[in-house]
């Protein structure tokens, strides 16, 4: 943990002790509560007394680092999600499966018309938090639309923590800065000062500027995630890749920002590893191959029945009852 982070928690904790004290003095409150309050002013001038000798932040079971996002709602707290109890963890699992419902509700439930495109979204998380995120977003002062596809690492509670985080980030961000590139390097500086150096993100941002009857242009930057497929219209194969490191590894990595025609017909299918990594009991693979295949073969179809067919075709392929994997496929088809 640097020494900024030490500051931002002392002045936290801090504040905390204040208010509780103040709360003491200013009502008449029950013994209980007076109870509850003094353990909790304890456990905060402990956790003060962590932050002088640098030990706060640390997990007194692993000697690993508490998460980050978990200390900014529960500054106390001195273990780690993958050292908490079992029944701990499933008190956190139902507290966090209301939160997946309400971060679930934030998410596009319907899509404004990006002019001469259609647009589908299929996102099935594999247990009750999902680690995937997709978004749509006005470009800044009306420029256009980005569409933001993103993954974590892992599943589960750490996941979905993260997630929720990146989630309003992108969002404060995304309204002042319109190029991918600028928006993913601003996003990653905020992911390395504040997750462990444990949890990474891939991402891939994409602005649309649209027009109807002729040529689109696609800008877009890839931060570490599976390069989206562009499948033109004569069945000509693309993959959309730029240099860019995963999010939230080191504040100096750069992004680099390209761009692409669109023609009538043309089609970008964005997706998440829980696509091409879906494996059956022979330890095979759906892999980038099959996925191009089915692109070609079915690119012309309506695009809700085209991602429902490809989820369906996947699970077929894994011969498992449920999918393993966080799974989110987004298809953009240029209107003809």
């Amino acid at each position: 943990m640097t020494r900024g982070d030490l500051e931002r928690f002392k002045n936290m904790l801090l504040e905390r002790q204040e208010n509780l004290n103040n709360w003491l003095q200013t009502f008449s409150p029950s013994e209980d509560e007076i109870r509850k309050v003094r353990t909790l002013l304890n456990d905060i001038d402990k956790a003060l007394g962590r932050v002088e000798d640098k030990t706060f932040g640390e997990c007194v079971v692993c000697k690993g680092e508490v998460e980050l996002n978990r200390l900014e709602v529960q500054p106390v707290r001195q273990i780690c999600l993958s050292c908490i109890t079992e029944e701990e963890r499933i008190t956190l699992e139902h507290e966090l499966t209301v939160a997946s419902r309400i971060h679930r509700a934030l998410l596009p439930q319907s899509y404004e018309k990006i002019d001469g495109f259609e647009l589908a979204v299929k996102s099935i998380a594999a247990g009750s938090i999902g680690g995937d995120y997709y978004d749509i977003l006005p470009g800044v002062n009306g420029s256009g639309s980005r569409i933001v596809i993103g993954d974590t690492m892992g599943k589960g509670l750490p996941a979905g923590l993260l997630m929720a985080n990146l989630q309003g980030a992108l969002r404060i961000y995304g309204e002042q800065l319109d190029s991918p590139a600028a928006l993913v390097s601003r996003l990653n500086l905020w992911l390395c000062r504040n997750i462990p150096v444990t949890k990474f993100v891939s991402l891939f941002c994409a602005r649309v500027e649209s027009s109807n009857g002729e040529d689109s242009k696609l800008i877009y930057t890839n931060a570490g995630h599976p390069l989206p497929i562009l499948v033109r219209e004569n069945g000509t194969v693309e993959t959309l890749d730029t240099d860019g490191g995963i999010l939230g590894v080191h504040e100096q990595f750069t992004f680099q920002e390209k761009s692409v025609s669109f023609s009538s017909g043309d089609m970008l299918v964005l997706y998440t590893d829980g696509i091409t990594e879906a494996e059956n009991y022979h330890g095979q693979m759906f892999g980038e191959i099959r996925l191009i295949e089915y692109i070609k073969n079915r690119r012309t179809e309506p695009l809700d029945s085209f991602l429902g067919i490809l989820l369906s075709e996947i699970q077929s392929f894994s011969e498992k009852p449920d999918l393993e994997d966080d799974t989110t496929v987004i298809a953009l088809r240029k209107s003809l």
